[in-house]
């Protein structure tokens, strides 16, 4: 297999995705994880894109579940890839109806649900405040929340604190800023010599539908959107291919 990949080398193969009955097959994101470069597939669920032996690619949609495909001897030889995906299901949990006897009725169950009278202590509050005692944590101990600041908050709440924290929501600081990897904006300059490096003009224009000459306005109406400098780091090389799909569309109409 080592000697076919260094006889082959990167090969361009045509692929077909098969989806549920009714279910759309366009806009699913094919990226091959080692090479960095993606497609997304047509109406009909075709795709092409380039690959070596042993390459990793990746089907992905909203709707559907994650598909991981390695590419083997055949696929190269044969230059075609046939999947399937499924229906990303979210299912709800299991409902477990405890055997009380239920009407609906509160003032009625609460009479039929069996309860129990503890005999427990009584002590005021002067009795308590001259007690040595110590609390130990069980499962109704207040949690630590960084939020709160400090150990001030572990058991209570800081006023300061939540007001702060409503205010930086409303009008986030300079800090706070500086602390969302999203809200700082890649350059037109950074976006330019990304894109055009891990894309060659035929993904503009295949995938895009953007001409070669149109590739640095459209580049520029990116920038203007604003895009997270952190999507064009490599583990998030899908969003980003998201996020180029949907405006390429608001482009070609405006």
């Amino acid at each position: 297999m080592t000697t076919i990949a260094q006889t082959l080398g990167e090969v361009e193969i045509k692929g077909k995705i098969t989806v549920p009955a009714e279910a759309d097959a366009e806009g699913i994101t094919i990226y091959n994880k080692n090479s960095g470069k993606g497609s997304i597939s047509s109406k009909n669920g075709e795709f092409a894109i380039s690959v070596s032996l042993k390459d990793s690619l990746y089907f992905s949609a909203l709707q559907y579940s994650d598909l991981l495909v390695v590419v083997d001897e055949n696929i190269i030889k044969t230059g075609s890839l046939h999947v399937e995906i499924t229906e990303n299901i979210n299912e709800l949990a299991e409902v477990v109806i405890r055997p009380h006897n239920l009407t609906g009725n509160l003032t009625a169950d609460l009479k039929n649900i069996p309860v129990q009278q503890l005999d427990l202590p009584t002590w005021s509050a002067a009795e308590i405040n001259n007690m040595d005692f110590s609390f130990a944590p069980d499962v109704q101990s207040g949690v630590s929340n960084a939020a709160m600041g400090g150990g001030g908050g572990k058991y209570g709440f800081q006023p300061k604190k939540i007001i702060g924290g409503l205010v930086d929501i409303l009008a986030p600081t300079s800090s706070a800023k500086a602390v969302d990897p999203f809200r700082k904006k890649a350059s037109f300059t950074m976006l330019e010599r990304e894109l055009t490096s891990r894309y060659d003009p035929e993904f503009f224009l295949e995938v895009l539908q953007i001409e070669r000459e149109k590739i640095s306005e459209y580049i520029a109406f990116l920038s203007e959107q604003g895009v997270a400098q952190v999507l064009l780091e490599k583990e998030n090389e899908l969003q980003l291919l998201d996020l180029m799909v949907l405006q390429s569309f608001d482009y070609r109409q405006r």
